[in-house]
């Protein structure tokens, strides 16, 4: 299993792209997993909603999802993989600084539908980018290492942002989560990830 694992970072390592992008998913993940504990948080303890309205919330945030699952395919095609990832991330930042403070319902749930449409671009387009550029024999030891790095830090993340918000509020977090997301974004522009074409561009070193 280790060898496995240790074949798949290998080739992340080696790939210029992967290798960035797999660094930012980690940041983002950090930043982000915490989400719907925040949101609920928000609904239910600032605004005093109920389950039904948490519900709702969480109705209209899989619209978005739906939405971004549609819309990410022609959107890569026309801005390439760079700017769809990057400008995704950045549009998360925006959405996730507004939903700690926003006061009304209807505002709350448009802003969490455009987080979770632009989490899905965002990940259908480094998912596929996994897929297109790594070998079919090494496509199952890559995704798990993949993964595990990218998600290690999710849970401390996720930890982190609902203590922060039980002691100081959800909109300061959750305008530092965002301002993180769009500092993250401007970051990714100095690496590879960059690239319109890296399935094109871009191998293992």
């Amino acid at each position: 299993m280790w060898k496995d694992l240790l074949a798949g970072v290998s080739f992340l390592r080696r790939h210029p792209v992967l290798r960035a992008l797999t660094v930012c998913l980690s940041f983002f993940s950090f930043l982000t997993l915490g989400m719907n504990d925040l949101l609920i948080y928000h609904l239910k303890h600032d605004l005093g909603r109920s389950d039904d309205t948490v519900g709702t919330v969480f109705a209209a945030g899989a619209m978005g999802t739906i939405t971004g699952a549609l819309l990410v395919a022609p959107v890569r095609r026309k801005l390439g993989f760079g700017a769809t990832w990057i400008g995704a991330v950045a549009v998360c930042g925006i959405a996730l600084a507004g939903i700690g403070s926003a006061r009304s319902v209807p505002g709350i749930a448009a802003l969490t539908a455009v987080f979770l449409g632009c989490v899905g671009v965002a990940g259908t387009c480094s998912m596929s980018l996994r897929q297109e550029v790594t070998p079919d024999h090494l496509l199952g030891r890559v995704t798990s290492a993949f993964w595990t790095i990218h998600y290690s830090a999710a849970p401390l993340g996720a930890a982190v942002l609902t203590w922060a918000a039980q002691r100081h509020g959800t909109a300061p977090v959750g305008l530092a989560a965002g301002a993180g997301c769009l500092l993250l974004a401007v970051l990714a522009l100095l690496t590879p990830v960059r690239s319109p074409r890296p399935e094109r561009s871009h191998g293992p070193a």
